[in-house]
């Protein structure tokens, strides 16, 4: 088709009594991120890393419930976790020991704008207790003498005051988004207090998982081919994929179109494949029987554009013919057909609901329909080659030449353009409706980001400059970009590293769409060679 259009926490017990450390008693040099223990490590050399890896096993030795795992390793290494001042702190604050958690503060190494930060949160706390125990009079006290004169976050502290109208305990607990001094607001504000306390000092939790996850999240990120799940990593190898577990061995091709295909999309089920063609027919396969299942018949002019409903109960064709149709997938008749373009409409898609839909055209008009045929509303003055729907329902990208124009679809506002360098032919938003991509004519495909409205990468190797190309996420977290090309080729990269990991060989025209099965290993392509070719995995590796 031309561009035209055509997470346990360990303390004292809670009966201990809380005495402040003095700050030049033993826990001072600890502190100052010393180790302290009863004697020498054991036959450890002095090395920081050390003395951090084995507080972070104790840590985690504790989390999964080993205490007396963790008391060898403390004892044997002469490392402890936390100095005895930090594990009163904790327990304080587990406990609601408030003016004793406050009377460690000066001893924590914290610098002036989290001490206010951390007292603030404090007495937040303390203020809440108050007035979930009906002690009104004490709890106005605290935000008068004691939050107020903090003078932080005025906003929050207007919120605080508004809650002492509150009539029962469910309604201050619904209000300030709150469980109560028995439920895990305060293992809660132990976590925020943590954010605010040197780590070297008050270890921040599950800091050892954390870390592994990190680095598996980065072997991920390194690996070309990951298409696995979650279940398949493991801690005792490095991960890397094997490229016999991604997609790219021709398993089927589909012959019945005899004209070019100019589009494909895969249902949301996984279940069946309709391609759009040249011939003025759309085609619905089935996967896993691997056979055509209706020709679906009516449209008088080349056929550019399908979509399926949210519950793929529906199928939308968009035509050269200006028309759209509603299609029965089960049954392959036409349901509806909307005639309202009066030019080529180059694209169309589903709102969420699965009531209402968008059309694109290049008579310079968007139309947002509902299934009865009424136009809902409609922009002008934009000729639109392309169009897409975030998942969420909230935005509606058009492509009109060298722009990205962004809608609001719930105030049917437009709210902004991002500025292309060539003409673009394509777009698709990725699952998280933040990340988009488009093709454009310099023989480039583009990642923006919606948010941050910042080019983010670019994908470079396939041609194009007379067509309409199209791309799309695929794998199993659409951590791939794959796109047609006019030199009859597939090429597929790694979405963050930007790196081409594959040009795919198998058409012998233009290959104009290419779609990923949102369920299954797999993606299909579409030809200007009539054909239509499902790549899948080598036999053996399925």
């Amino acid at each position: 088709m031309r561009l035209d259009g055509s997470e346990d926490i360990l303390g004292e017990p809670a009966d201990m009594k809380i005495n402040a450390v003095s700050p030049t008693g033993a826990a001072n040099g600890y502190l100052r991120g010393e180790a302290v223990s009863n004697g020498k490590a054991r036959g450890l050399p002095k090395s920081q890393r050390q003395e951090e890896l084995v507080r972070l096993i104790i840590q985690s030795l504790q989390d999964l419930g080993l205490r007396d795992s963790a008391e060898t390793v403390q004892r044997e290494s002469g490392y402890s976790l936390e100095s005895p001042a930090v594990s009163q702190f904790r327990q304080g604050v587990l406990s609601g020991s408030w003016e004793a958690v406050e009377d460690l503060l000066p001893i924590l190494d914290i610098d002036a704008q989290d001490f206010q930060t951390i007292k603030f949160l404090i007495r937040e706390q303390k203020y809440l207790e108050l007035l979930e125990q009906q002690k009104t009079k004490k709890a106005l006290a605290v935000l008068r003498q004691e939050l107020a004169p903090i003078n932080i976050n005025l906003h929050r502290l207007h919120e605080l005051s508004s809650f002492i109208m509150c009539t029962d305990i469910d309604t201050l607990r619904s209000k300030a988004n709150w469980d109560g001094a028995d439920g895990k607001s305060r293992a809660i504000l132990l976590s925020k207090l943590q954010k605010h306390i040197p780590s070297a000092i008050m270890i921040p939790e599950r800091r050892l998982d954390i870390l592994l996850d990190q680095a598996i999240q980065l072997q991920k990120m390194n690996c070309l081919y990951h298409n696995v799940s979650e279940e398949s990593t493991s801690l005792y190898v490095d991960h890397s994929c094997d490229r016999n577990r991604f997609p790219c061995i021709t398993t089927h091709i589909f012959e019945e179109h005899a004209d070019e295909v100019w589009f494909l999309a895969f249902s949301h089920d996984g279940n069946y494949l309709a391609s759009a063609s040249k011939d003025m027919t759309a085609v619905i396969w089935s996967v896993g029987e691997w056979k055509l299942v209706h020709i679906l018949a009516g449209h008088t002019n080349a056929i550019s554009f399908l979509a399926w409903s949210p519950d793929d109960s529906l199928l939308l064709t968009g035509s050269n013919d200006n028309s759209l149709k509603v299609w029965d997938p089960k049954t392959g008749g036409c349901i509806s057909t909307f005639s309202r373009h009066t030019d080529t409409v180059t694209s169309c898609a589903w709102l969420p609901d699965g009531k209402h839909f968008v059309s694109g055209s290049v008579d310079k008009h968007i139309y947002l329909w509902n299934l009865e045929g009424e136009l809902v509303h409609k922009w002008s003055g934009v000729r639109v080659t392309d169009l897409a729907v975030a998942k969420d329902g909230n935005i509606m990208l058009a492509i009109s030449e060298k722009k990205i124009r962004i809608y609001n679809l719930l105030d049917k506002s437009e709210i902004g353009a991002l500025p292309e360098t060539d003409s673009i032919t394509s777009v698709s938003i990725a699952d998280d409706c933040q990340h988009v991509l488009v093709n454009l004519s310099i023989q480039e495909v583009h990642l923006w980001d919606l948010e941050e409205k910042r080019l983010v990468r670019k994908y470079v190797g396939q041609k194009q400059g007379r067509f309409v190309i199209r791309s799309c996420f695929g794998g199993l977290h659409q951590n791939f970009v794959l796109s047609g090309s006019e030199d009859s080729l597939v090429y597929v990269w790694h979405r963050e590293r930007g790196v081409l990991i594959e040009s795919l060989p198998g058409h012998t025209g233009c290959v104009n769409c290419v779609s990923w099965n949102p369920k299954r290993n797999m993606f299909a392509s579409a030809s200007d060679d009539h054909t239509i070719r499902v790549w899948g995995l080598a036999p053996g590796n399925a």
